[in-house]
């Protein structure tokens, strides 16, 4: 395969497994911290290297670190956008005067940022022969432990890429797999739309917290969000906003993996019969996994950013989705922030005039 040379958007701990992933196979990678000149990001300027450590061991020497996203961006083939989805629109404005034609952006993962990205180009006259594409999800359960060193709990063995134009979508999972060759195999999906809807957080992560915020409130720094907030009864309430959440691919026309079967594609096949039985199973990479916050990003990125265009959608075609309500709702209540109307609308991801067909088709 041609060399290729990335940029990695962000500087958390996604973005930096990416780094040291890439780094790792010899390849130049420029990492872009958006925020401030933490002392973490001074350490790595001054040293740039990054290291997994955990169920993945690796690491290399990063070509640039710079707070210069136009620095970053300058010359790479692929651009990894490695954020909460709330980061997206303000990272994409100053990504998007940097394009280049050619370049293949990859939101990691997709939570409908292509959407939003395609209508921000649009309106800042922006027309460049790129590629987008989004995961459905990171490829590691992972957290900074230092500096520049990632801990990997675990590895997912296989995971979801979709692309806009889909043409494209075969260059880019080669790309991806050619990163992650014996870690993590990136499989192909049929459109973007299919990647965020197929986003397992959308039930893993509200219900966990919302029925356990007073334990989280009191304990957040011990708090498991899986192994202590998913009780049998929490699964179950779980796996019907997975009902729900097919129902809605369905009406879509399209087909999405219930959230256990992905769990057991992503960290390993076992007899688990529900989401309980799995995260309390020797596959279940969320053992080790501690803190939680109320206002933590499990749902402040995956009810606004994830949950809600899902609802709206599916009401767009013509069908309730009663449980994804009541999450929205409560949410934006214990928040005191009206989601509905300040988290990812259609309106936001410029397809609120558009009919199902013409989103589906704006997703290929």
């Amino acid at each position: 395969m041609e060399t290729k040379r990335f940029a990695v958007l962000g500087s958390g701990n996604g973005a930096r497994a990416f780094c040291a992933q890439i780094a790792a196979k010899g390849y130049q990678v420029a990492m872009w911290e958006p925020l401030e000149a933490t002392e973490d990001y001074l350490k790595l300027k001054d040293n740039p290297e990054m290291f997994l450590s955990g169920d993945i061991n690796l690491g290399g020497k990063l070509s640039l670190v710079t707070m210069d996203i136009s620095e970053a961006m300058e010359g790479a083939d692929v651009i990894l956008v490695v954020v909460p989805s709330f980061a997206h629109e303000p990272i994409f404005k100053k990504m998007i005067p940097n394009l280049q034609d050619g370049q293949h952006i990859v939101m990691v993962p997709g939570n409908f940022s292509g959407f939003r990205l395609k209508k921000m180009m649009k309106k800042m006259g922006v027309s460049k022969e790129i590629s987008i594409s989004g995961t459905t999800s990171m490829p590691y359960a992972c957290r900074i432990s230092s500096y520049n060193t990632v801990s990997i709990y675990k590895k997912k063995f296989a995971m979801k890429l979709g692309t806009s134009p889909v043409s494209q979508n075969t260059e880019v999972l080669n790309i991806l797999n050619n990163v992650f060759k014996g870690y993590v195999n990136f499989i192909a999906a049929e459109s973007l739309l299919e990647v965020d809807l197929d986003n397992p957080n959308y039930v893993v992560h509200p219900f966990p917290v919302l029925f356990n915020f007073g334990d989280i409130e009191k304990n957040g720094s011990t708090y498991r969000h899986y192994i202590d907030g998913i009780t049998p009864m929490i699964s179950e309430f779980m796996e019907r906003m997975d009902e729900e959440r097919l129902m809605i691919g369905k009406t879509l026309g399209l087909t999405l993996q219930d959230c256990l079967s992905q769990l057991k594609m992503y960290y390993g096949e076992n007899q688990s019969k529900n989401i309980y039985e799995f995260v309390h199973s020797p596959e279940s990479p969320y053992f080790d996994l501690v803190g939680q916050n109320v206002k933590g990003r499990y749902l402040t990125e995956d009810v606004p950013g994830v949950v809600l265009p899902a609802k709206l959608l599916a009401e767009k075609a013509g069908v309730k989705a009663p449980i994804a309500d009541l999450v929205v709702e409560t949410t934006s209540f214990v928040h005191n922030v009206d989601y509905l109307s300040k988290g990812t609308t259609l309106e936001t991801l410029g397809i609120e005039d558009k009919n199902i067909e013409e989103i589906k088709a704006l997703a290929l």
